[in-house]
């Protein structure tokens, strides 16, 4: 079974930062000498969020596709990407679950880390926007200086917006307010912010609730874009190159496995993403990779690029790790 020993704040994580830094590498993850397919280290430590876009991690310790790859891998949860990667840098985890879009931001502004493999990308319909159902908004056209709640900013919600109306011409200047997931709902339904933006499970709740669509995000530029990836330090990719490797085949491996077994998928994903059976059954599948896409990275960087929040020159390959085969 997987495990989930404890979940680190932003707090936590700044403190770490600075103290597991000056031990350069991750707690208790290394066992000494190379095991199976030469791996370096055995243990290691992965920081995740318990949602479908990554629940990859899950299937590939339960149905022993790590143990197949000599591994014995710590699921840990932690509070989102950006605390993950500062946590992943700083040596405390060995990998972490991440956006791609916090992923190019980061690595835009220096932090020394890597994409170590590409999980997953967004289904039809997946990540919406959404309003009360008496609304007077009815489409993207009407949302010029309306409040829309994402959970963070220069992230997968308001980067895809932008390019989405971009590419439909709407010239619309919105007020992006961040929002956690779990209130967006709420905070809609208040009139706190006049739209919602959520990715499943939370948009099949907003559903639920009688919620109106306005904006289906994976339209266009958007179509089955790659959000969600997984990574780790540069120096740790380039000291175990052997278990990134493992690592990343397992990951790979087990996508695959979920793609031919969608049912079995839908039946056991309840008991990860904390969703109940019958939205487990109707929620669009997430893409899931099966190797390595840097041209799918660099769809991230140019939009990223063209809305002005990275550097012009970013090129996504440098920061893109590939398992030798």
């Amino acid at each position: 079974m997987f495990k989930t020993t404890r979940v680190v704040g932003a707090m936590g994580a700044a403190t770490l930062l600075i103290t597991a830094a000056a031990c350069g590498g991750g707690a208790d993850s290394s066992t000494g000498g190379a095991g199976p397919n030469g791996i370096e280290q055995a243990d290691i430590s992965v920081g995740a969020l318990p949602l479908a876009d990554y629940s990859t991690l899950w299937w590939a310790e339960e149905n022993g596709f790590f143990e197949d790859e000599g591994l014995n891998v710590s699921i840990e949860a932690v509070q989102g990407g950006p605390v993950g990667a500062q946590m992943v840098a700083s040596g405390e985890l060995d990998f972490t679950t991440s956006t791609t879009f916090n992923t190019v931001s980061a690595t835009d502004n220096g932090m020394p880390i890597e994409t170590a493999a590409l999980v997953s990308g967004s289904a039809d319909n997946s990540i919406a926007m959404y309003v009360n159902p008496d609304s007077d908004i009815q489409g993207i056209d009407d949302l010029d200086g309306k409040t829309i709640g994402i959970n963070n900013t220069n992230n997968t919600g308001d980067v895809t917006f932008n390019a989405l109306a971009d590419s439909l011409g709407a010239d619309v200047t919105p007020t992006f307010i961040e929002v956690p997931f779990t209130e967006m709902l709420t905070g809609v339904q208040s009139g706190a912010i006049d739209v919602g933006y959520s990715p499943e499970p939370f948009l099949s709740a907003a559903w639920a609730a009688g919620m109106r669509q306005i904006i289906d995000l994976t339209d266009g530029p958007n179509n089955e874009i790659a959000t969600s990836n997984i990574v780790s330090s540069k120096s740790f990719l380039d000291n175990n190159p052997n278990t990134a490797s493992a690592f990343a085949r397992a990951l790979y491996a087990a996508n695959e496995d979920i793609l031919a077994n969608e049912q079995a998928w839908r039946d056991w994903i309840p008991s990860i993403a904390k969703m109940d059976e019958g939205t487990a059954q109707d929620i669009p599948m997430p893409v899931f990779f099966t190797e390595m896409d840097e041209t799918a990275l660099q769809h991230i960087a140019d939009l990223m690029i063209e809305q002005d929040i990275i550097s012009e020159d970013y090129d996504a390959s440098e920061f893109a790790w590939t398992a030798d085969e």
